[in-house]
């Protein structure tokens, strides 16, 4: 029995774990040698936070494919978001709202029928567009929306006519105005076009096109600095028609003692013109001055700043820019045939 019982256990296969191989403490040395060089078995697993999962599942459920698009998103879509809302109280038709919320003295001009439909026209067109722009760059819900682009680019060309009173005519705002209108409905109008035909392209025109359009809120930002500058140095001037200093000065006696040429004997108030101090600190007439004398430059930094940033935005992510294949975005090597546009 006992010679056969050590046969059998003899005969039994061992586990696979317990046959020697000469080969294997050889393979575990250089498992673990490669593991050394590579770092692997120091490097704790690394850990994400509960806000970054919540992130990448919020980023992934809307469609963005770069990291950063829904942070841009969230960030420049709800400035835009924030100023048209900011703006929609000038949605108000009676004139007093409406001149309570334009620079002093612009009413003065925008009361005149021209001027009025276009002002009304650009605040309505502008506020609806600015709002419904946003949802546009949202990959999950984005749809072709001509009413968008109608609402963007004839609001922007109606600014444009507004501008030639618009911040007292100074020629260098009227030139940001309307060099601003025409790059909006330049890439309006190239965005419709390669709606269908260059989803790539469309999607470059898009951005370049509420980029721009977003040039005016940073302007503000701009203006409402500088006008704080000037006023501290103090030898700022702007230059107001004596009819629409008149018109803003209500008391007769304050543009007697302040500026009796006006109202001299023989001067025709609507072809003489008077120099203003520009200060936020001297009342409404003042204050009308500064923001003359910076809304130009103003605009024009601004728009510097929006065509450097959106190109280089454009740069970056043109590897996540898919290209339309039916109905689904693909990567850029979908085919071998497609290239870089821009």
């Amino acid at each position: 029995m006992s010679s056969n019982a050590s046969t059998r256990m003899n005969n039994t296969p061992l586990p696979r774990s317990e046959i020697y191989s000469p080969y294997a403490q050889h393979h575990e040395q250089e498992k673990t040698h490669d593991a050394e060089d590579l770092g692997i078995e120091n490097r704790p697993p690394k850990q994400h936070s509960p806000l970054l999962h919540f992130y990448r599942s919020i980023s992934w459920i809307l469609g963005f494919k770069d990291k950063y698009s829904l942070l841009n998103c969230f960030v420049w879509g709800g400035a835009l978001v924030g100023f048209s809302l900011a703006r929609s109280v000038a949605m108000n038709p009676k004139p007093k709202s409406i001149a309570a919320e334009l620079v002093p003295g612009e009413w003065f001009w925008f009361q005149q029928p021209l001027y009025k439909i276009n002002l009304f026209f650009h605040i309505y067109l502008t506020t609806f567009g600015g709002l419904c722009a946003v949802l546009q760059f949202f990959p999950a819900i984005r749809r072709v929306s001509y009413g968008v682009l109608f609402c963007l680019i004839v609001g922007n060309i109606c600014g444009s006519i507004i501008g030639r009173r618009s911040f007292g005519g100074e020629l260098n705002a009227q030139s940001g105005f309307y060099a601003l209108g025409i790059m909006i409905a330049f890439s309006g109008l190239l965005g419709i076009y390669n709606v269908k035909r260059d989803t790539r392209r469309h999607r470059k025109w898009m951005l370049r096109m509420v980029v721009y359009f977003c040039a005016a809120i940073t302007a503000r930002i701009i203006m409402i600095i500088a006008r704080e500058i000037i006023t501290t140095i103090g030898t700022y001037y702007s230059i107001f028609r004596c009819d629409e200093l008149i018109d803003l000065l209500t008391d007769a006696q304050a543009v007697q003692s302040a500026f009796p040429q006006c109202v001299a004997p023989g001067i025709n108030p609507a072809s003489f013109w008077v120099a203003v101090h520009a200060s936020t600190h001297n009342g409404p007439l003042h204050l009308a001055s500064a923001a003359r004398a910076t809304k130009g430059m103003a605009l024009w930094i601004a728009t510097l700043i929006h065509v450097v940033g959106v190109e280089y935005y454009i740069r970056a992510t043109d590897a996540a820019n898919g290209m339309r294949v039916g109905f689904v975005l693909e990567p850029l090597d979908y085919s071998e045939s497609s290239t870089t546009s821009y």
